[in-house]
């Protein structure tokens, strides 16, 4: 066994201190340059909390009126200074640049003008924030641009209500449920105002089996989807009950009522993704140029056609509405859904899910008319675009 003697152990300890030596200046550099980076990253994320704040604020203020630009200029600037950004607090005053212009939801894209605006862009920048660790490389400072556009919540729009018509919304008073709550939903667009239409897709049939016409129903088999929509051997579709329509007293009292909503009415079983499908290519048909398009999808149970991955076809046809410009918000009422998946669809679709719970019919009512006042109030407030 061979013994190290004192002389081998001091060379081993000073040559263990040389080189923590030269490293500990690189060691100091890594963790210097990570803490600006982060720091940067914090200067960032707070400066986009301000400027969409400002863009909100100002967005709203042309809700209430279009007409006064400068008081929407002035709410934008008071809400993007009223927030915390980086070493100096506030955004400088000359530093915030807000334009009013229109939003097009086709190109997504902001327009620049002052005439009738429906949307405003608010920039800031932040181009003398303080480095501190950097300073001993010759780096003193950063810069940090940020901006967001905001559309007032009352542009038109074009939004298809699908609704579950199948059998298991005998249970628990759930039609009954359906056909208080859904004329409510029509009520609130029509008090604000913004000259909306709605339609009403039902589901689900069988093209080759369910012929309205031989059973006195007003709907219409909806089979103008292109076939390569379809999964092989697929023949559900939905039912256009109601085509986009501004007349929201005929959808109260010819289509959103006991005559119409009728629990098994298809005899069909869940076609989910069918549904999303059809209401999805008649509203991208059918929608008013320039225009936001929207369904409010509703279940109360599980996708179950077509046969094979029932679900993943619903996925795959909530993206093809997404690729659309079309936002999902979902519905799963009672306490039989597949709130899973309801909840999928709306991610995908930039939508909102919403549980409508209960099992009685009361309980069912209220909380469905809940839902669909909330999304009612989701999709005309104002919101961030970019």
């Amino acid at each position: 066994m061979t013994l190290l003697n004192s002389g081998d152990h001091r060379k081993r300890h000073g040559t263990s201190m040389l080189l923590f030596a030269v490293l500990l200046p690189v060691l100091i550099g890594m963790l210097a340059f990570a803490v600006e980076i982060g720091r940067m990253y914090l200067v960032r994320s707070q400066l986009q909390t301000a400027v969409d704040a400002g863009a909100l604020a100002a967005s709203l203020q042309l809700r209430d009126k279009q007409t006064d630009v400068p008081a929407a200029i002035l709410a934008a600037q008071k809400f993007v200074q009223l927030n915390r950004v980086g070493a100096f607090v506030t955004v400088p005053a000359d530093s915030i640049t807000i334009q009013p212009g229109r939003w097009d939801a086709t190109a997504r894209a902001f327009v620049p003008g002052d005439i009738s605006p429906d949307a405003i862009q608010v920039s800031g920048t932040l181009d003398k924030e303080p480095f501190f660790f950097a300073r001993a490389l010759g780096v003193s400072q950063f810069s940090v641009p940020r901006s967001a556009v905001a559309v007032k919540g009352d542009t038109p729009m074009d939004i298809m209500m699908t609704l579950d018509l199948t059998g298991s919304m005998t249970a628990q008073g759930r039609i009954k449920a359906l056909q208080k709550a859904s004329p409510i939903f029509v009520n609130v667009l029509e008090t604000v105002g913004d000259n909306d239409r709605v339609g009403v897709m039902g589901y689900g049939a069988m093209k080759s089996k369910y012929t309205p016409a031989t059973l006195g129903h007003r709907g219409v088999s909806y089979t103008n989807t292109p076939s390569s929509l379809y999964p092989s051997n697929d023949d559900w579709c939905g039912v256009l009950e109601a085509g986009l329509t501004f007349d929201f007293d005929y959808l109260r009292n010819s289509v959103l009522n006991q005559s119409t909503l009728i629990a098994n009415k298809y005899n069909g079983w869940t076609p989910i993704g069918a549904a999303l499908r059809d209401s999805a290519h008649y509203l991208n048909a059918n929608a008013r140029p320039g225009i936001d398009k929207v369904i409010v999808l509703m279940s109360d149970g599980h996708a179950n056609k077509p046969s094979g991955d029932a679900p993943g076809y619903a996925l795959l046809m909530a993206s093809y509405a997404a690729s659309l410009n079309i936002k999902v918000y979902t519905i799963s009422l009672g306490n039989a859904a597949d709130e899973n998946l309801m909840q999928q669809i709306a991610d995908l679709a930039g939508g909102k899910h919403f549980i409508a719970s209960g099992t009685s019919e009361g309980d069912l009512t209220k909380s469905l008319t809940s839902a669909f006042k909330r999304i009612a109030g989701d999709i005309k407030q104002s919101q961030l675009v970019q």
